[in-house]
């Protein structure tokens, strides 16, 4: 009996001494006698459909008697579809990338956490549990690094709104009289096996609909007299297997057509008065009380989009026009320039929700 373990431990000896030779000097990790801790972070978050690598430590460079192994027992091996375990799932989105000292996590393999299935009723659970585990073959004590992994549903665009706003807006105006169309914008996603729906929040509106990778609100929805702000605020939600692996809040504001003149408005009696004309002594210096733009809060800029004198274009190289950007008040500056006649300046504003408006102000110079 001793003999056998005498060579077994020569044999060992010999390996030992074959790898100090391969490596041309000492080893340090064999020379201690034990592995390094692979040390790895406790937990890590990541979004569906992205890659994340974990580096492992650099005392496990080029050790080609070290090899590493992933555990994923710690979790409770669920049927998370047709036909995968979670523990399988895991292994397959899960990956040690020796040769380049790392573990790579594919995203777009796993679910979001915490997540329930629409198709199975099944709930995942809040993260998933990793062990990795390096061994080597010459003896030495085996090491373990636990993670836990969380997955969160990444996040759709909508091609027509910002795409840096967390929930953005989009403003229509009933006037338009057309259906509004927001685009689902995948991000980059694979839309293999995915399944593009919409959720409103409130009360369902049959006149909303999911056509193909677009949103579509019917020319009639909203206020059925036209006449008041609705705001529909709705979700696209991309599912895979019945998950949610991806969403995108926005909000969809129908309106009426603001405001905007040289004059008097009064929103109680939807009542308007036009002063939109004024007689000035020739060459004097004018300034104009602001316009209205109702409803306040839309109030963005100004500026001038075009000027003409009769009926015919005016060039106004001398700046004698101009309009402030904030108010919207017309000026005329003091001058020797102008000729006799109507001025008819047509007023551009941009409201604070992209809605471009337009009104005119004549002047009459004598």
């Amino acid at each position: 009996m001793n003999i056998f373990r005498s060579a077994r431990n020569l044999l060992l000896l010999s390996f030992v001494a074959f790898l100090f030779a391969a490596c041309g000097k000492e080893d340090p990790i064999v020379d201690m006698g034990y592995l390094p801790p692979a040390t790895l972070p406790d937990s890590v978050t990541m979004s569906y459909g992205t890659i994340l690598t974990l580096t492992l430590p650099d005392e496990y460079k080029n050790r080609p008697y070290v090899h590493f192994r992933l555990d994923f027992k710690a979790n409770t091996n669920l049927k998370v579809n047709n036909t995968d375990s979670l523990q399988a799932l895991l292994a397959k989105a899960i990956t040690v990338d020796a040769a380049n000292s790392r573990i790579r996590i594919d995203g777009s393999k796993l679910y979001p956490n915490n997540n329930s299935s629409d198709a199975s009723g099944l709930r995942l659970p809040d993260v998933y549990y990793v062990s990795l585990i390096a061994e080597s073959t010459v003896g030495l004590k085996a090491v373990r690094s636990d993670v836990k992994l969380k997955v969160l549903p990444a996040a759709l665009g909508i091609k027509e709104l910002s795409a840096t706003d967390p929930i953005p807006y989009g403003y229509s105006l009933y006037s338009d009289n057309k259906d509004i169309i927001y685009t689902v914008d995948y991000n980059g996603l694979s839309q293999a096996g995915t399944v593009l729906t919409y959720h409103q929040n409130g009360r369902p509106d049959s006149r909303i609909s999911l056509q193909g990778d677009k949103i579509v609100l019917d020319k009639d929805a909203g206020d059925e007299l036209k006449k008041h702000e609705w705001t529909y605020d709705l979700f696209a939600i991309l599912t895979k297997d019945g998950y949610t692996v991806a969403t995108k809040q926005f909000r969809a504001v129908l309106m009426p057509k603001p405001k905007f003149l040289y004059g008097t408005y009064y929103p109680e009696y939807d009542l308007t008065i036009v002063q939109n004309s004024v007689v000035i002594a020739l060459w004097n210096g004018y300034t104009s009380p602001a316009p209205v733009l109702n409803p306040e809060k839309y109030k963005g800029s100004f500026r001038i989009l075009s000027i003409s004198k009769g009926g015919t274009p005016y060039n106004d190289s001398y700046d004698i026009f101009s309009v402030d950007k904030t108010t919207g008040k017309i000026s005329v500056a003091e001058n020797s320039i102008l000729d006799a006649g109507e001025y008819k300046l047509v007023v551009e504003a941009t409201t604070t929700v992209g809605i471009t408006l337009t009104a005119d102000f004549t002047l009459v110079m004598e």
